[in-house]
């Protein structure tokens, strides 16, 4: 296995199956509960970082990764699932009985990932001292207590540890529900030492560096990308400062030489970010990693899952993200109404949009590789808000997909949201699902949102998921 330097070169940690005086940490990347899941670029991104911490502080690692769409038992059981050549596509999917509290939507519920049986053997084939699981959306949270409960019959004393958004958000329905030893809410050190050293096992100092184990098992057809970690900005409807406090900004060099071993390694060509700010002081870390992509001679592409503010996208920043072959641009819009923004997020005004798509089309970008991203079901947001902010948008000849809203715990929205919901959001992760439309009134239906995720297709043409 590889893993990166703090000087962002590579080492060769050796054989990543137990050794005589190295303990194992087994990393569980779960599967997922949900009426609908598309692989938009979704990989174990915590869990590989962890995983180049534990490496460096004497680990073996180990992930069994539920979310494998090439396994082998799955296949046979249900089906090869459809993926893109880019590495993106669906999962195994497997129709379930929805939770009460989310029966009321007349969807199919799925569990997607590899099926039980896998699961169940993967974990067994592996002899960990302690276990890791990754928990990622608040209403995810069943695939973590099915994970959990495996480990606990096969491995009924080894600890576990659960770590992520849903135990950051949601900390106490975690800590009573989920059957982990311990709980970590909100970022993982000094806590994760501490649990540790409890049970006699080694401690290292905090990562700095956004370094990854490249474990194959996390299947590497895309890889996925971090270069600063938090978000300056303190939107209403957003929990990012919980989930990271600080904003840090990343290294070029590091990133660009995270991309090269992938590309070397497993042949990875699509690379999406997972930044929340990407373009925040681009001149000191993404402009400098674009221009090395630029001078290398690697046959690559970027994507954009989370968007990008529209507020730093300046017209050099949009020529040097055409060089580097950025192969689509999001942009984070929300909406066309000034009371909105300055309200709830106060980081553009309407016009942005404009400058920002001219900076883009100029730099070579076509309008159907520019997609605005427009938020919907906001607590007390009316359908007529948002017809107007996906018509606005449109009318620039560009796509438009709706981001449809989730109550998240922390934000200076969830009080409002809470009061609001006729859904018991405090009690019931559950419901904090944007399928289910949380913040449903006589002024935005789940008809009215059916019809504007039609107008958005209609409007800017079918959005590429």
């Amino acid at each position: 296995m590889v893993k990166l330097t703090k000087s962002g070169s590579f080492v060769q940690p050796g054989s990543n199956r137990p050794t005589l005086g190295r303990p194992t940490a087994l990393l569980l990347y779960p599967p997922i509960y949900d009426f609908a899941l598309y692989d938009l670029f979704l990989k174990p991104y915590a869990l590989l970082r962890l995983a180049a911490w534990l490496s460096r502080s004497g680990y073996c690692v180990r992930l069994v990764n539920g979310m494998d769409f090439t396994d082998p038992h799955s296949i046979a059981v249900l089906g090869r699932p459809r993926r893109e050549a880019r590495g993106t596509g669906k999962f195994f999917r497997q129709i379930v009985p929805a939770p009460p509290p989310v029966a009321v939507l007349q969807r199919s519920y799925a569990r997607y990932g590899i099926v039980a049986e896998s699961l169940e053997r993967r974990i067994a084939a592996e002899r960990p001292d302690i276990v890791f699981v990754s928990a990622g959306m608040t209403y995810w949270y069943p695939g973590v207590m099915e994970a959990i409960r495996m480990v606990r019959k096969i491995f009924p004393k080894v600890p576990v540890v659960l770590g992520g958004i849903y135990p950051t958000l949601c900390p106490g329905h975690a800590t009573a529900h989920s059957e982990a030893d311990a709980v970590i809410a909100g970022p993982a050190f000094p806590r994760l030492n501490d649990i540790l050293r409890q049970r006699s096992l080694p401690t290292g100092e905090p990562p700095v560096d956004e370094e990854l184990l490249l474990l194959p098992e996390a299947n590497w057809q895309a890889g996925v990308l971090r270069l600063n970690r938090g978000c300056p900005l303190d939107c209403a409807y957003c929990s990012s400062k919980v989930v990271e406090p600080r904003f840090l900004p990343g290294k070029p060099d590091l990133l660009f030489e995270t991309v090269r071993e992938m590309h070397r390694r497993f042949a990875t060509r699509s690379f999406a970010f997972y930044d929340d700010a990407l373009l925040v002081n681009k001149e000191r870390a993404f402009l400098p990693f674009l221009e090395r992509i630029s001078r290398s001679n690697l046959s690559v592409a970027f994507y954009l899952p989370n968007a990008v503010h529209l507020r730093y996208l300046d017209r050099a920043c949009a020529l040097s993200m055409k060089r580097a072959r950025f192969a689509e641009v999001r942009v984070g819009f929300e909406s066309a109404g000034l009371e909105f923004h300055t309200t709830l997020d106060n980081k553009l005004v309407t016009a942005m949009l404009a400058d920002g798509l001219e900076h883009l089309l100029q730099a070579g970008f076509a309008p159907q590789s520019i997609t605005a991203y427009v938020l919907a079901g906001m607590p007390g947001q009316d359908a007529g808000e948002v017809e107007l902010s996906i018509r606005h948008a449109a009318s620039y000849g560009i796509r438009v997909q709706l981001a449809e809203y989730a109550p998240t715990p922390g934000s200076a929205l969830w009080s409002q949201a809470v009061r609001d919901s006729p859904f018991a959001l405090e009690e019931e992760p559950l419901t904090h699902n944007n399928s289910i439309l949380p913040m449903r009134w006589r002024g935005f239906s789940l008809e009215d949102l059916d019809r504007l995720k039609a107008l958005s297709r209609t409007l800017g043409g079918r959005t590429a998921v």
